[in-house]
């Protein structure tokens, strides 16, 4: 039936007063029982509030104390930089689209609950103003954005459900919780839509003729309302089924909202909040340790060893885990079968904070501040505190090479790294307890100042029968070449430095290095947890540096690179640093570069985690190849940030790998599906751990070049030498009998 059909059956109470107002007819008609009586909204919905909200300002105050338990971290700076990043990863999911299927079901389905924020609110208000409409100009458009917005999202949980119960894709656990949560949302959907339909159907039906007019611009809701309106359906009985729906909606909300703060799904409250608040630049840089020696004098423990040690904001983190698996699926460690897990990770460190909660809230925070406890009480609540690390197996710990995968997959910003090194620290430097392997590479490090223990008056070694000018003998160089532990003592990469050399020099830039007395950058030591050792060796290199009035550096070792440009300025150490392959291309861009030797070489490039991920430098290194003659690139599946680590970071150079594969190994295999000729690399450790890997497989024929090898094989040849003519050499000689 038409709407002007509808309106012609008006009922009895809206016909006697059709020449008063809309209001009065309407009450007429509640008076004759053809229209509901919203007046008993009131009461139910204050109830509901009051409970729903009540309960959930309960649960929310509990977890507010024990974030505000949380050591102090500043993260309220570069207010616009952070607004940026939430609309970028928070706002526009960006983070979420690494997947593309399951992105898009996310991003519509949260884009989506913003926009049914709006209508949520309004349906709380009706409860309270049964004839509360948004005004004319928005009423039109957002009723359509609405109707569209529903069905959009009834699909994506339709797919979600797929996805769950059909595909199971790896990353995906069978979840009674993650099914009831979908279910809840699409009930949403469905209760709004037959609200719509029932209520104005009814409404409708009973005479209003302002009734289908409301619902006009919801294709969905309209429809539904004019086919019940329609129906064979009493108009009395359409509008009690409308409001059955409108209670359930109501009521999922609230359920859904007190659910949040115990379940996985309190990401929903605090994700938007950890992506503002996550690491800025430099996120390569660990957080400093001050005054190391007097608090380990005064019994202070170091590092994260219990779980009030945590900042608010890695509480937070703790908080925003949605247990996606993202992180998972893309470390190196979990992929090859060792012990860590980072969501699980994650998530043991968030039960064991829930599970110590009621100490934590009794000997800290708000009430030991409030004087509600005593000092003695307070402190003997702190030592009933089991150890945080007694939870987390110490094989996990050591498993990660720190490349940052888990938190580049990560939609919500989590930061695992700071966790995992925290707790190295607290392990090496409270509880004197690591690998043993490590104690060589401590011992080394310590007292030769690199990690294979070889003495530092070999450093320059490599120099012999270079033209090399050192920082004493050329202080007013453009730059400082930083050779680096590996750069200066592994055979294999030696020859990469002397490739370095010969680019530098090609080029005509001004160079010089530290020579001996280069200590090494400290990166080993910080990575494994050693934060003293890694500041005494920093603060050498950085008064040496400062001395020579440094100003820009080069480093070959994407480590190196990244600990003196993000970490050294913590310490007093503030320079322009660029990593070769960086200073390489730019090189290339200026013409000071003549590439004339072509390279007939199909080419494969491994990306450094510390250049590539720490960094944000991916497309230098393949410019830099590219520029050679002859190279072809072909690309891994798993490249640039969706790279894998080569499994040498996080001081695993120096650790034996005992448990699952090899991580080179299965990087290795990723890369032979290219069937390349050379894997090209740009840092040390990649360079040895591919070349490992190519011997362990078996696999011959393939090569591993750093990228300045290739192009200094580019290079123009050095014209031959002319060798003296016996003419010659005799005019060149003394006269016989010369003094």
């Amino acid at each position: 039936m038409a709407l002007g059909s509808v309106q012609a059956v008006e009922s009895a109470a809206y016909q006697a007063t059709a020449a008063g107002t809309h209001a009065a007819a309407h009450a007429a008609a509640v008076a004759s029982g053809a229209v509901l009586d919203y007046g008993y909204r009131a009461p139910i919905g204050a109830l509901l509030l009051l409970v729903g909200l009540g309960i959930f300002s309960r649960t929310m105050w509990v977890r507010l104390r024990l974030l505000l338990a949380g050591r102090p971290e500043t993260r309220w700076d570069l207010v616009g930089e952070r607004i940026k990043t939430l609309l970028v990863v928070g706002i526009g999911q960006r983070k979420m689209f690494k997947e593309p299927v399951s992105g898009l079901l996310h991003a519509l389905t949260f884009w989506g609950f913003c926009v049914l924020g709006i209508r949520t609110t309004m349906l709380f208000v009706l409860a309270f103003a049964p004839e509360f409409a948004l005004p004319g100009l928005l009423h039109a458009p957002y009723d359509l954005i609405r109707d569209v917005t529903e069905v959009v999202v009834l699909l994506a949980i339709m797919g979600f459900f797929y996805r769950r119960l059909v595909q199971q894709p790896k990353r995906i656990h069978y979840s009674i919780e993650a099914l009831v949560i979908l279910g809840f949302i699409g009930g949403l959907m469905v209760t709004d839509l037959l609200y719509d339909g029932l209520h104005h159907g009814g409404l409708a039906k009973a005479g209003d003729p302002r009734a289908l007019e409301l619902v006009a611009h919801a294709p969905v809701g309209g429809a539904l309302a004019r086919m019940f309106a329609t129906s064979s359906l009493a108009a009395p009985t359409m509008q009690w089924l409308g409001e059955v729906n409108f209670w359930i909606h109501l009521s999922i909300i609230l359920t859904f909202l007190n659910l949040l703060p115990i379940s996985k799904h309190f990401h929903v409250i605090t994700s938007l909040p950890n992506v503002f608040l996550s690491r800025l630049e430099p996120k390569g840089a660990l957080s400093l340790i001050d005054r190391i020696e007097e608090r380990v004098e005064q019994g202070e423990e170091l590092g994260l060893g219990r779980v009030e040690a945590l900042s608010w904001k890695q509480t937070l983190d703790l908080y925003t885990c949605t247990e996606c698996g993202r992180c998972s699926v893309n470390c190196p460690a979990w992929n090859t079968d060792k012990p860590l897990n980072p969501a699980l990770l994650i998530k043991d460190l968030q039960a064991h904070l829930y599970d110590e909660a009621p100490r934590i809230l009794k000997g800290g925070g708000l009430l030991a501040t409030s004087g509600a406890v005593t000092a003695s009480e307070v402190e003997e609540a702190e030592r009933a505190m089991p150890p945080l690390i007694a939870s987390i197996n110490p094989d996990a710990i050591w498993a990660c090479t720190t490349c940052r995968s888990c938190s580049e997959q990560c939609p919500v910003m989590i930061e695992h790294v700071d966790k995992i090194v925290d707790m190295r620290r607290h392990l090496m430097l409270t509880l004197n307890s690591f690998p043993p392997e490590l104690k060589v590479t401590l011992k080394n490090l310590e007292t030769k100042s690199n990690p294979w223990g070889i003495a530092s008056s070999k450093r320059d070694a490599w120099m012999k029968g270079g033209d090399v000018a050192t920082l004493k003998d050329k202080p007013d160089a453009e730059y400082l070449y930083f050779v680096g532990c590996a750069g200066a003592f592994d055979d294999r990469a030696r020859q990469v430095t002397d490739a370095v050399v010969k680019v530098l020099q090609a080029a005509k830039v001004e160079f010089a290095v530290i020579g001996k007395k280069e200590k090494c950058s400290g990166d080993p030591a910080r990575r494994m947890g050693h934060e003293y050792l890694f500041q005494e060796q920093a603060k050498e290199n950085i008064a040496q540096m400062n001395e020579a009035g440094v100003k820009k550096v080069i480093a070959s070792c994407p480590h190196c690179f990244n600990t003196i440009k993000n970490e050294y300025p913590q310490l007093g150490g503030k320079y322009e640093v660029v990593h070769h392959s960086q200073l390489i291309w730019k090189l290339v861009q200026e013409q000071r570069l003549n590439l004339t030797q072509a390279q007939r070489l199909k080419v494969t490039f491994h990306d450094s985690c510390y250049l590539g991920r720490y960094n944000d430098e991916y497309e230098a290194p393949r410019s830099a190849l590219q520029a050679v003659p002859g190279v072809q690139l072909v690309e891994m599946e798993r490249s640039k940030q969706m790279g894998m680590c080569c499994g040498a970071g996080g001081a695993r150079m120096y650790m034996e790998e005992k448990i699952g594969t090899r991580v080179n190994q299965l990087r290795v295999e990723q890369a032979m599906t290219t069937e390349p000729e050379v894997i090209a690399v740009s840092c040390p450790f990649c360079l040895t751990m591919v070349k490992d890997g190519l011997k362990e497989k078996g696999i011959e024929g393939v090569k591993t070049f750093d990228i300045a090898e290739i192009v200094a094989m580019a290079l123009p040849a050095p014209a031959p030498e002319v060798a003296e003519t016996p003419v010659a050499a005799a005019e060149a000689a003394p006269p016989a009998g010369a003094a």
